[in-house]
């Protein structure tokens, strides 16, 4: 897309106004805050604000978005701010146009989109995109998807591609099938941290798990379990 004023991308917004603007965030909100640190919630709650003008679209640069965070004196980072919006594309909220002047990129054009469960994400994301979603699993079924492969999580006692160490501390609390959604947790989480090595990763699961598991005996109250394991993966990153 060329670069220019938001003038020019009015046609991308979703909503007739504001007020359903805000509607459908809260709707999303109640579904996803938890799977967002407190410093990605002020960045995201920062677009959100840049993002009524013209209900449910913003291209203020990120360093002028990143910037008016620390008039609160809450001020978060760069980092932060782009690790909130690959949360965001993944769950659905919001989709990112680049922009270009000549050869050059310019800043980001940020769409919100409708509310839509999580479970619909997947289904319903466009073809050059591939959110993963983080979904609660269901109980029910033999097989869970994970970065679009079916994985039978009963063969041989055994559970494909997650670390014997992670697997075998989880299991001992969790089914195979709820092993595969909290390491799927780790990897979506670390997704973007190609510095990080499959033991560190692993370590970094063990570690967030065990935390959990104490957390839960001291007696906080956890609506979700993979939400909450993978906002205190997120905690411990951001440390």
């Amino acid at each position: 897309m060329k670069s220019g004023s938001i003038e020019q991308f009015v046609h991308l917004s979703k909503f007739n106004d504001v007020k359903e603007f805000n509607n459908h965030i809260e709707q999303w909100m109640v579904d996803c805050k938890n799977y967002f640190t407190k410093s990605e919630l002020i960045g995201l709650k920062r677009l959100i604000r840049y993002s009524c003008k013209y209900a449910g679209i913003s291209n203020a640069k990120i360093q002028t978005l990143v910037s008016a965070t620390h008039n609160d004196e809450i001020g978060i980072s760069r980092s932060t701010f782009e690790r909130m919006l690959r949360k965001a594309k993944q769950l659905g909220i919001l989709t990112v146009h680049n922009t270009f002047f000549g050869s050059n990129q310019r800043h980001n054009v940020y769409v919100f989109n409708h509310y839509q469960s999580t479970k619909q994400v997947e289904s319903e994301a466009p073809t050059n995109e591939v959110p993963e979603t983080i979904d609660v699993l269901n109980q029910e079924t033999n097989k869970i998807k994970t970065n679009n492969i079916s994985i039978d999580t009963y063969k041989e006692n055994v559970i494909p591609n997650v670390p014997i160490r992670f697997q075998e501390l989880v299991r001992t609390y969790y089914s195979p099938k709820q092993v595969l959604e909290f390491w799927k947790c780790v990897k979506i989480s670390t997704r973007y941290l190609t510095y990080m090595s499959s033991l560190q990763k692993t370590n970094l699961g063990i570690r967030v798990f065990k935390q959990c598991i104490v957390n839960m005996k001291l007696g906080y109250k956890i609506r979700n379990v993979f939400g909450y394991y993978f906002h205190i993966l997120n905690e411990f990153l951001d440390a």
